[in-house]
This record gives structure tokens, C-alpha cells and sequence, in this order.
């Protein structure tokens, strides 16, 4: 009888040690699924990805079907967007989205320029412009907050990707040379990167100390009782040290 208590008891054990490793694990997977998909969306250029009612500013990109659009939103204060665009082709058609009777819009007779003048709220806080146009070799865009220029505040064809004018322009095919440029050469990755490569004796002793760090967490909550303790933690330093190396030749790149 006491053995098969012990037994029972052994397999309770082995159970909720079982789980709890799973639950690392699963959690694990899901932090490193979200990072994932947080990084995707910052540097995503098939879209400007923006939040209506929490993203603040302009938002510019071109869908599969070669529709450009121009959304702007704020975070649920009374603010007004003015602005001019032109082109040297010919605006086939347009939409207009979320906007009121208050709101202005219009376009000229050649079908070349659109203005608009739109007010956001706590009760309105985003609108979007529509248009397609096949026949241009330029856009040109004035856009305003509050009547003043806000070049941060203009995400043209990614997340943090501002224009250097307040009246600037993109050629033809400009938002397909945004989505095949490298992971490593777009904003806001760019810069961060940049910052980077400009010290790199300090990154490398960064990474180091911080995988160093993460290797303690590691040995602490999932290491410490494994049978083959010595040789995951080699392992972990390997990856540590690899990663050091290739994060050196991707900077160097940069450089």
C-alpha cells in the first residue's frame, strides 16, 4: 500500500513539474510570437498600420490594388487636418471615409489636385481619403495638423517613415521600393540600428551583459535541476556568442 502511494505521489509531481515546464514554454512561444508580430507591423510597408482613436497623424500607403490611401486619425482630441494633393496624371476615382457634413473636400475639373479640410473629436477620430490614379509619374502632398506642418506626424508608406519637406512628392512604384527594401535598412529599425553600428564596442559589451543576464534567468528557473546542466549552458553562451557575432557583421554592413 505505501508503495503504491509513493508511486501515485511521484506521478503528481512529475505531473505538475511537467505542466509547469509546459507553461514556460507556451508562454514563452507567445511572447516571442507577439514580439513577432509587434515588429512586423512597425516596419510593414504593404500598409502604414495605425490605430484609429490611439495613433496620432497621418498614415499614407497603396493597397494590392494600386489604390493609395491617406488616413489620419488622433487620439480622441478636437484637431484639424488640412491638405493639397496633386499629380500629374489624372485621379480616376476616390472614396471619401468617416467624413461629416462639416467636413471639405474637393477636387478640380482636370481631376489633378484635391483638397481637404477635416475636424477630429473624442467622437470622430479618424477619416480616410481613397484614389487611384494610373497614369502619374509624381504625387505631391501638402499636409497639415492644425495648420502647421508636422513631418513626424506623416507615416508615408511605413511606421516612423517621415517625408524631410512639408511639401514633398513619391514617383511611380516608390511604395514597392518601400517593400523590397532590406528588414535592416527601414524606419525605424534604420535608426536604431545606425545608433548602434556609430559605438560598437559598447553594443557588443551591451549584448553581451544582457544575454549574459537572460542565460542567469534561464539557469535559475529551467536549468538548475537538469541532468545535463554543464552542457545547456555551454550551449546558451554558444548562441549568446554567435548572435554577438552576427549582429557585429550586420552593423558593420550598415557601416
Amino acid at each position: 500500500m505505501n508503495q503504491t502511494n509513493k508511486i501515485i505521489r511521484n506521478l503528481c509531481i512529475n505531473k505538475k513539474t511537467a505542466g509547469t515546464k509546459t507553461g514556460r514554454a507556451a508562454a514563452f512561444l507567445a511572447a516571442t510570437i507577439i514580439l513577432a508580430v509587434l515588429l512586423s507591423c512597425l516596419v510593414s510597408c504593404s500598409g502604414a498600420v495605425f490605430v484609429p482613436g490611439a495613433s496620432f497623424g497621418y498614415f499614407i500607403w497603396e493597397d494590392a490594388s494600386s489604390n493609395i490611401h491617406v488616413a489620419w486619425s488622433v487620439d480622441r482630441k478636437d484637431t484639424s487636418f488640412t491638405g493639397r494633393i496633386t499629380t500629374d496624371g489624372a485621379i480616376e476615382n476616390y472614396e471619401l471615409v468617416g467624413f461629416e457634413d462639416n467636413d471639405r473636400f474637393e477636387i478640380n475639373k482636370s481631376k489633378n489636385s484635391m483638397d481637404f479640410e477635416a475636424t477630429l473629436s473624442k467622437d470622430d477620430f479618424s477619416d480616410e481619403l481613397v484614389f487611384k490614379d494610373d497614369n502619374y509619374s509624381y504625387i505631391e502632398f501638402e499636409l497639415k495638423i492644425n495648420n502647421a506642418y508636422d513631418l513626424s506626424r506623416i507615416n508615408l508608406g511605413a511606421f516612423l517613415n517621415n517625408p524631410e519637406q512639408g511639401v514633398f512628392r513619391i514617383d511611380r512604384g516608390y511604395f514597392d521600393k518601400i517593400s523590397s527594401m532590406p528588414i535592416y535598412t527601414k524606419h525605424p529599425l534604420s535608426g536604431f540600428l545606425y545608433k548602434l553600428a556609430r559605438d560598437m564596442r559598447f553594443t557588443v559589451f551591451y549584448l553581451f551583459i544582457f544575454g549574459a543576464i537572460a542565460i542567469e534567468v534561464i539557469r535559475i528557473t529551467a536549468l538548475r535541476k537538469n541532468k545535463k546542466y554543464n552542457w545547456y549552458l555551454f550551449l546558451c553562451y554558444g548562441v549568446l556568442a554567435l548572435l554577438i557575432f552576427i549582429v557585429y557583421i550586420a552593423l558593420k554592413r550598415i557601416t
